[in-house]
């Protein structure tokens, strides 16, 4: 009851109300979800019910309710005939002094007097210590209603009234029908009273929609219909889920978590093929998808920081279907236990995941359905535009964004639910400091994308396409950096190893990898050229640049990768010059690519200066060429002192350093006879020199 008579005492009215609020839902707490005042009132309610109508009870207030009853106004009773009804009537009289003695005591309205009704029946000594107690826990129950309605209005929350489920359904319907007919609140008239009239009408639509949509999401059919039809969408979607998740399982090992990018990139397969590039760049990108090897159990338990931070932009629908797939037994249990804070933080994460999923499957069904299924999809020909077909271009076709990348192949990793265990390894000796530092880059990498978040959407005002992009172009720019300083690494331990006597065949190796990475790095550098706003097609004209739009994040990345670049440049053009091989179309590629960044270094910081801001901190430390060297020489020898001990201790040489060339050569010839203290006098002679003459272990360091 909203209204209730003054004059009513009856304590059957107050069970009816607590029984009518116990239904009011705190839509606050979520989707359908209730607080726990809600719960606190039914079970109130329950209670109090029981006691009243079960026949055995101890407890039995129909005495004192028939008592009450005369003096009541029973609300489920009709007014007689031509009488006003008298919850009406009431509401259009002036409060009563009673009314306005609680009103100007506790500063509420006509409602508190079910509250002065509790104390009355309290402060009455004929009422029996059984009826004392219930009286009490009505009272608490009113006080709780009476906070959460003071809540629910303060948040703007429409509190619900009980109606029928049919009435709601067909009122919605009905108001839902009108509104279009109006067509908005800013609905345009030429006559202006008629336009007030129908923006006046709206408005109460909207209120009355909100009043019946929130009655009719709360009765018991609506919300048996909402499961049915969940169900439903299960059933549909379970084949092709499922067989979601076995394909991205073939495409991924089980230590995928442990396993670099380069490694997922070059390692053989079970069934001898290798991972494209763009599917292990993907793995490590968007993180999320690593969820998939990992133990359903262990996931139950992470923090919710943990799920929150993992990247879950630009998934395909096949990766959405594999990752619900694979996390759908898990969401019922985090909504089992989401009256934890943090377990909340968890099912909520769990939803939006759930929800993103089943909006682009349907963007997916509705473009099936209007243009064809994969099988039979045709694309608009600009040759036979009559003709029909899906007019998308690239990635806005749902199909062709599925297929970005595909996982159509097999590559013969298990399909099965098995998972990479955490245990505690060994590191490999000869790879810890790399294993070292790609555990930091993956963490600093973490933490910049985070950083770099917040910073984007305040440059771009929040607008989500133009955040995405940007993004989109930093971890770009960041596997940029990446793979140039790993093949600097890579070609700088090669060229100590080797030296600068090397065979033919081993001379059109260096060749092709030099060439691969300037086809790969000129793509990537016209990439952020487009995105810088310069002029890619037609003739070369300043005047048709578009204007810079990029943040200062993007502009200090593009400048690392400039600088970069250079570097990556001068090492090919010194190991062509020392192993003797010219080749005119790749220096033309590499002066080419050299103009173009020296236009884009000089875009950078004219857009830099028109903002006002420096140039940005890098976001990384690099390594000089001759660092690298350094660390090759360094790691080399210490293989080499290792290898003297075993030696000097009766281990046989390493069959796999003859024949090298370089370091490697000097470093054979040891041993070789003859009485030749040094004779060179560099490191390479000493080293080769060493126990030749000089009698005694001695060490690798007295050698030098």
């Amino acid at each position: 009851l909203t209204i209730l008579n003054v004059k009513v005492k009856s304590l059957e009215v107050q069970l009816q109300t607590t029984k009518m609020l116990a239904t009011t839902p705190v839509a606050s707490a979520g989707a359908g979800g209730h607080g726990s005042f809600a719960f606190r009132r039914r079970s109130f309610h329950h209670t109090a019910h029981k006691r009243t109508r079960d026949p055995g009870s101890t407890t039995s207030l129909e005495p004192l309710l028939e008592s009450l009853r005369k003096s009541a106004i029973t609300p489920d009773a009709p007014p007689p005939p031509g009488s006003q009804d008298p919850i009406k009537k009431s509401a259009q009289k002036k409060p009563t002094r009673l009314a306005a003695k609680v009103s100007a005591e506790g500063g509420g309205d006509v409602k508190s007097v079910r509250t002065m009704s509790i104390i009355k029946h309290q402060k009455d000594p004929s009422t029996s210590p059984e009826h004392l107690k219930l009286l009490e826990e009505l009272a608490v129950a009113e006080k709780a209603r009476q906070k959460l309605e003071k809540q629910l209005k303060q948040a703007g929350i429409q509190i619900a009234e009980d109606i029928p489920y049919e009435e709601a359904k067909s009122k919605v319907g009905t108001i839902a029908v009108r509104m279009g007919e109006i067509g908005s609140a800013d609905v345009v008239h030429e006559d202006k009273a008629e336009q007030a009239k129908l923006r006046e009408e709206y408005f109460k639509l909207e209120q009355d929609m909100e009043k019946y949509n929130v009655a009719l999401t709360l009765t018991d059919e609506y919300i048996k219909e909402q499961e049915e039809l969940e169900a439903k969408w299960e059933r549909d979607n379970l084949n092709d889920n499922i067989e979601a998740l076995k394909k991205l399982r073939r495409h991924m090992p089980v230590e995928v978590k442990s396993m670099s990018e380069a490694q997922l990139s070059s390692q053989i397969t079970p069934n001898g093929k290798v991972l494209p590039k763009d599917i292990a760049k993907k793995f490590k990108r968007t993180n999320v998808l690593q969820l998939i090897r990992t133990d359903p159990d262990d996931i139950v338990k992470m923090h919710p920081s943990t799920l929150e931070n993992y990247r879950v932009t630009g998934m395909t629908l096949t990766e959405r279907r594999a990752m619900y797939t694979h996390l759908q037994d898990i969401g019922p249990k985090w909504k089992a236990m989401s009256a934890d804070a943090m377990t909340e933080r968890k099912w909520t994460w769990f939803g939006m995941m759930k929800e993103n999923f089943r909006s682009n499957l349907e963007m997916y069904d509705q473009h099936v359905a209007k243009y064809g299924p994969p099988a039979n999809h045709p694309y608009l020909s600009r040759k036979d535009p009559d003709k029909g077909g899906c007019p998308m271009i690239g990635k806005q076709c749902p199909l062709r964004a599925d297929r970005t990348p595909s996982y159509e192949d097999d590559y013969g990793f298990t399909d099965e639910a098995k998972y990479e265990v955490s245990t505690v390894r060994k590191a490999d000796v000869e790879d810890s400091g790399a294993k070292a530092i790609r555990e930091a880059q993956e963490f600093a990498r973490d933490k910049r994308s985070n950083e770099r978040s917040d910073i984007l959407k305040k440059h771009y005002k929040g607008k989500v396409l133009q955040v995405s992009l940007a993004n989109g172009s930093c971890e770009s720019m960041d596997a940029t950096l990446d793979n140039v300083e790993a093949l600097l690494k890579q070609w700088i331990e090669c060229r100590v190893n080797e030296g600068n006597d090397v065979s033919d065949e081993q001379k059109r190796k260096e060749v092709s990898s030099f060439s691969d990475a300037l086809n790969e790095l000129k793509l990537s550098v016209l990439q952020y050229a487009e995105r810088s706003g310069m002029q890619l097609t037609g003739k070369k004209d300043t005047n048709a640049d578009k204007i810079d739009i990029r943040s200062p994040v993007e502009l200090g990345l593009c400048e690392e990768v400039c600088d970069a670049a250079t570097n990556f440049f001068f090492e090919m053009e010194e190991r062509m010059e020392q192993i003797g091989v010219k080749d005119g179309r790749m220096k033309s590629s590499i002066n080419q690519l050299r103009e173009f960044l020296d236009e884009l270094h000089e875009r950078n910081v004219n857009t830099l200066k028109h903002m006002g801001v420096e140039n940005p901190t890098p976001s990384r430390k690099t390594k000089s060429r001759k660092e690298m060297e350094k660390e090759a020489k360094e790691q080399l020898l210490s293989v080499v002192e290792e290898s003297m001990e075993e030696e000097d201790y009766g281990a046989p040489p390493q069959a796999a350093m003859a024949g090298r060339g370089g370091l490697m050569a000097a470093i054979a010839g040891r041993g070789g006879g003859g009485g030749d203290s040094g004779g060179h006098g560099d490191l390479m002679s000493a080293i080769a020199g060493r126990g030749r003459g000089r009698g005694g272990r001695g060490d690798l360091m007295s050698a030098i």
